[in-house]
């Protein structure tokens, strides 16, 4: 029999897994556009191309 608190420590455990899964999402999309964009829009963000692909390279789940 599980405790008074189970189900709300599963719904955590839920949402934070959740959450972690769409940072990922979001890190390697990011990436991925950003490596797309040419060189005068990464000069208009003040981003060399070297940088972005040491971001690139970067695992999904690094931040």
């Amino acid at each position: 029999m599980l405790g008074a608190g189970a189900p709300s420590r599963a719904n955590a455990v839920k949402f934070n897994v959740t959450a972690m899964l769409t940072k990922w999402r979001m890190n390697y999309r990011g990436r991925k556009q950003l490596a797309t964009l040419p060189d005068f829009v990464l000069k208009d963000l003040g981003i060399s191309r070297s940088q972005v692909e040491q971001e690139y390279a970067k695992s999904f789940w690094e931040n």
